[in-house]
């Protein structure tokens, strides 16, 4: 767990937005897929004071010893945002 800072910027369908400052931070790798939870709240604008978080899950692209020689160029994944009422 890191404790250091990131914000994100969420702009909705109706032109609103959301400030989320993300204060902790989570990294797994679970069976070759790196699985990272950011946690925090909204901070600004649209569901201010709630808790968020988002989630990501990436599969590298290459093998992971191909790290140890050019390096990895690339992953696919998704990404899940949560922002509670």
């Amino acid at each position: 767990m890191t404790n250091s800072r990131l914000t994100e910027t969420v702009q909705y369908a109706d032109g609103t937005r959301s400030l989320i400052t993300y204060d902790n931070s989570t990294t797994a790798r679970v069976a070759g897929i790196l699985i990272v939870r950011l946690t925090g709240e909204v901070t600004n604008g649209r569901s201010e004071g709630q808790p968020a978080q988002r989630t990501v899950a990436a599969l590298p692209g290459q093998l992971p010893t191909q790290c140890l020689s050019s390096g990895l160029t690339g992953s696919s994944g998704w990404a899940q945002l949560e922002i509670q009422p």
